[in-house]
């Protein structure tokens, strides 16, 4: 009952009521009529008949009245008697008067009131039907406008009702479609983006690999030619590296890449971390310094952190001079894992903190062969296991990055 009360049409239903209600009254105000007719034929006729009685008999009028006000038996039966006689005993002419007079005042009053009532419902219905094809059509055009890209029209209806509430729904499918196409257009960017920025970092050890290939073609003494080929094998292998995290990032960007969700003790994650950037420290001679309680840890991907966090070593590595410190310390809450990573090196300049993490980004004192991914790739591997990772820089004393991975949480 209640949804029938919520539709769009109730104005029809209580419409056809209000006219059923209407024809009941009606009728019920001609059965009245037609009674009182009765009642007032019959009447005269009892007034005829004591008027006739009387003028023969004016001695007998109160024996007459008294008698038609309470017929016995045997004068009801002598008078059906005398009526058989005349031929009046199926329909006098009392009957036939009544009948006739009651037929002629209600036949066209009845037939008059069932024409309105069914014009009434015909006019209702014509009337809905014209309102619901008019929403129809008005829906119709809005789904073409949008099938056309059109996402600016808003057809929200604050009504009660099948149409009002299917207003809504498309009104909140284009919201979707709108914010799905704009995403379109925003992921379109970003790859043409992408696409130029990966261009413009392997066009340069492209390049230079060619210039190397042609200086080996020229026959170079020995001693040249060694160190063409290792800046040759150093290129390449800038290259491997740049579409290896290109890859990875891809795949964290489509949401393909897998993370485990298993414990991760922190101090086995930084050894791990740490087993490929062993030569460039030594060669740097750079002093490791870390510390950190026994037992910290959490729920997370030991492969994909220590990846990240081998980005963020290196990152301090790079920037960080011959003989110079780095420290790493690590320890855990209740509530998240924390992995500090500092260095004394040159710092960062402040106008570069906004972008540290932006892909492809690259400061004022960025490396020779930084292409400004690493960090990035940091930064969408702990975002991915529900970390962050942020960054305090100070111009002469040094860089410190603040990793949290939250407990429990992948």
């Amino acid at each position: 009952m209640k949804q029938l009360f919520d539709l769009q049409d109730r104005k029809l239903f209580i419409s056809m009521i209000a006219l059923s209600l209407i024809a009941f009254i009606v009728t019920v105000l001609l059965s009245m009529a037609m009674t009182a007719y009765i009642n007032q034929a019959l009447k005269d006729t009892y007034a005829g008949i004591v008027g006739t009685v009387v003028q023969r008999y004016p001695q007998a009028e109160a024996q007459v009245v008294r008698d038609l006000s309470v017929p016995n038996a045997a004068s009801v039966s002598l008078g059906h008697q005398v009526l058989g006689r005349y031929g009046l005993q199926d329909l006098g002419a009392a009957q036939r008067g009544i009948g006739a007079g009651l037929l002629a005042r209600l036949l066209l009053a009845g037939l008059a009131l069932v024409g309105l009532v069914w014009a009434g419902f015909v006019l209702l219905l014509v009337r809905y039907q014209r309102a619901v094809s008019a929403q129809v059509a008005g829906l119709s055009t809005y789904l073409r406008r949008i099938e056309a890209g059109d996402y600016s029209l808003d057809v929200r209806d604050n009504g009660e009702g099948s149409f009002s509430l299917l207003k809504n729904d498309l009104y909140k499918v284009t919201v979707r479609l709108r914010e799905q196409a704009e995403r379109l257009q925003r992921d379109k960017t970003a790859l043409s983006n992408l696409i130029a920025d990966i261009s413009h970092q392997i066009k340069t050890p492209l390049t230079s690999m060619g210039v190397l290939a042609d200086l080996l073609t020229e026959d170079p003494p020995e001693a040249d030619r060694l160190a063409f080929v290792e800046r040759l094998r150093a290129q390449l292998g800038r290259i491997q590296w740049l579409v290896a995290a290109l890859l990875k990032l891809a795949r964290l960007d489509s949401g393909t890449a897998a993370f485990k969700s298993e414990p991760v003790d922190v101090l086995r994650l930084i050894e791990r971390a740490l087993e490929p950037l062993q030569i460039p420290i030594e060669i740097k001679k750079q002093r490791l310094v870390i510390h950190g309680g026994e037992g910290a840890s959490f729920t997370g991907d030991l492969n994909w952190s220590a990846e990240a966090l081998t980005n963020v070593v290196k990152n301090c590595i790079e920037h960080t001079p011959d003989g110079g410190k780095i420290e790493i310390n690590y320890s855990a809450n209740a509530l998240y894992a924390e992995i500090i990573v500092s260095d004394d090196g040159g710092g960062i300049a402040s106008r570069d903190m906004p972008n540290i993490f932006n892909r492809f980004y690259r400061g004022e004192n960025a490396g020779e062969n930084g292409v400004g991914i690493g960090l990035a790739l940091a930064k969408a591997i702990f975002d991915a296991q529900g970390g962050d990772i942020s960054v305090r820089s100070e111009r002469g004393v040094g860089t410190s990055f603040d990793i949290r991975v939250f407990r429990g949480v992948v």
